[in-house]
């Protein structure tokens, strides 16, 4: 077993970071969309702000897990607590579903109660500050801390949030057109409806987040855009060394790229070269940005790697 880690620190530093604006930001956004959504009496905007609040408790778990993460392998935990990065992204969806199952069906009992008061200018106000806020931060984190997975997560639920703000901001423009008309009764109806739509379509980020929490803890294949760097530099070195048949399996947990190789080698196949050939993979593999830890085996049998 080989592990090539060579993920600077300034990557760990840049995820931290742009963890803790985060955090910074989105508590000042939850606390401004608790205060106006109380103030004017909107349920969209309320459950956009506990959204947001609920984004930094799993913000402040993120910040806790890539900690422990970074502190490497222990006496205790050999080979590192790496799958605490899906656990963490995983109860973060679970709860942020939840969040959008709970607003849903309180938007669904304000409807059949005869809806709400429409929202008015400064909701509008409020609209376009957490879509330029919400935009923000998820570019932010997108380009300062790309290679980590707990940001590519912020950045996610920021992204979602932003197009909550966008559907908000077209809702609230209607609502303002309409107000006076013959359709302005149905302006009651506006706020309830926007959180039911605003759950339906940002349930799929959570939904993804619980997902890729499972594969990978069930070991399951990691995403094709993850294997196909390994299986070209593993080919390109199987080509030069002129192997046989070989298996190749991957799994990934968190920063931690799994990989196992067994190749099928000729009787008098040597040690030597079976260094040789492990030191050429594993130079050439530390050029992912994944902590790769890699295990090469040679055989005779092929049927021993099956």
């Amino acid at each position: 077993m080989m592990a090539t880690s060579t993920e600077p620190d300034s990557q760990h530093r840049a995820e931290r970071r742009g963890l803790l604006v985060s955090l910074v930001a989105g508590l000042g956004l939850a606390t401004f969309g608790i205060v106006v959504g109380v103030l004017i009496d909107s349920q969209i905007i309320l459950f956009n702000g506990y959204f947001t609040l609920l984004g930094v408790g799993l913000t402040w778990m993120a910040l806790r897990v890539s900690r422990v993460v970074v502190a490497g392998p222990t006496a205790r935990y050999p080979f590192g607590r790496e799958a605490l990065t899906p656990i963490s992204i995983g109860f973060g969806g679970v709860a942020l579903l939840a969040t959008c199952v709970y607003a849903g069906i309180d938007a669904v009992l304000t409807i059949v109660a005869g809806g709400s008061d429409p929202p008015g200018a400064a909701s509008v106000v409020y609209a376009v500050l957490t879509l330029v806020c919400a935009g923000g931060l998820a570019w932010y984190l997108r380009r300062s801390a790309s290679a980590s997975e707990l940001a590519r997560a912020e950045a996610t639920q920021w992204r979602a949030s932003g197009l909550l703000s966008v559907g908000m901001l077209v809702a609230f423009v209607v609502a303002l057109v309409i107000e006076g008309s013959r359709w302005a009764h149905a302006a009651r109806y506006i706020d309830p409806t926007l959180v039911i739509i605003a759950c339906l379509a940002m349930a799929a980020t959570p939904a993804q987040m619980i997902r890729a929490t499972f594969t990978e803890l069930i070991e399951g294949l990691p995403e094709e855009e993850l294997q196909r760097p390994v299986r070209e530099v593993v080919d390109e070195v199987r080509s030069h060394y002129d192997l046989g048949d070989m298996h190749l399996r991957m799994s990934k947990l968190g920063p931690k790229l799994y990989v196992e190789i067994d190749f099928v080698v000729a009787p008098d196949w040597s040690v030597i070269r079976s260094d040789e050939v492990r030191h050429r993979l594993r130079a050439a593999l530390e050029e992912l940005p994944q902590d790769v830890w890699i295990t090469v085996e040679f055989t005779t049998d092929p049927d021993w790697g099956e």
